[in-house]
C-alpha cells in the first residue's frame, strides 16, 4: 500500500511583455516566469520584487524552450540571478557546459527522443544532490512509467511525462514529485492542467 503525497503547484506564466510581470502577485503559490517566450529579457533586478514568488525559466530550444541562447550571455543571467538571491531552473545538460550554481536551485532533465537508463538518473542525483528538486520529464516512449515509477522513488525529485493526457500528468505527480507545473491562461507544455482544476482536486484529494 502507498500513500499519495502532495505537490506544490507551480503556476507556468511565459513572459511576452513587461506587463506580464504585473499577474505575478495576482497569484498564489510559486509562479514560473518563461522568460523564453520574449527575446527581450527583465534586467534581472527587475525582478527583485518578486523574488520569494518566483523561479525563472530560460529554456533553451533544445530542451524543449523557444529560443537558441548564447551560452555566454545565458551564463551570466543566471548568476546574475544567484547573486540577486532569485531561484532558477537550469537545464543539467546547460551544467555540463558552464559552472553555474545549482545548489538550491532547479535542476531538469528533458529526455524527448529515448529515455535515459536507471544507471544515468542515479548519476544525475548523485552529481547534483543539493539542488533544490532535480526535474525529469520524458516522452511517452516504451517503458516510461516504469522509468518515472523508479525516479519517484529518489529524494528531492519532480517528475512528469511529456503525454497530451493531463491525467495521467497528474496522477505521476501524486507518487511524490516536489513540483507539479500548471498554467494559468495558456499549456507551456503538453498535458498541463490549468491551475483552478489542479487546485480543486488536490483540495479535494488532501482534505
Amino acid at each position: 500500500m502507498f500513500s499519495l503525497m502532495k505537490p506544490e503547484i507551480v503556476v507556468s506564466l511565459p513572459v511576452t511583455r513587461p506587463d506580464d510581470l504585473n499577474k505575478v502577485n495576482k497569484i498564489d503559490g510559486l509562479v514560473e516566469l518563461r522568460l523564453d517566450y520574449s527575446t527581450e529579457l527583465p534586467n534581472p533586478e527587475e525582478l527583485i520584487p518578486f523574488k520569494h514568488k518566483v523561479l525563472v525559466t530560460l529554456r533553451d530550444k533544445e530542451e524543449g524552450g523557444r529560443i537558441k541562447y548564447d551560452v555566454d550571455f545565458k551564463a551570466k543571467y543566471l548568476e546574475r540571478l544567484n547573486e540577486l538571491g532569485i531561484l532558477y531552473d537550469v537545464e543539467a545538460s546547460f551544467l555540463e557546459r558552464r559552472k553555474i550554481e545549482y545548489v538550491g536551485k532547479i535542476v531538469s532533465a528533458h529526455y524527448f527522443s529515448s529515455l535515459p537508463s536507471t544507471e544515468e538518473i542515479d548519476q544525475l542525483f548523485r552529481k547534483y544532490e543539493g539542488a533544490y528538486t532535480i526535474k525529469v520529464a520524458v516522452a511517452s516512449l516504451p517503458g516510461y512509467r516504469e522509468l518515472l515509477s523508479y525516479v519517484s522513488g529518489k529524494p528531492n525529485a519532480t517528475f512528469m511525462p511529456m503525454s497530451n493526457d493531463p491525467i495521467e500528468r497528474l496522477a505521476f505527480s501524486l507518487l511524490g514529485s516536489k513540483l507539479l507545473y500548471t498554467y494559468l491562461e495558456s499549456p507551456t507544455a503538453q498535458g498541463q492542467l490549468s491551475y483552478t482544476q489542479a487546485k480543486q482536486i488536490l483540495e479535494c484529494i488532501f482534505k
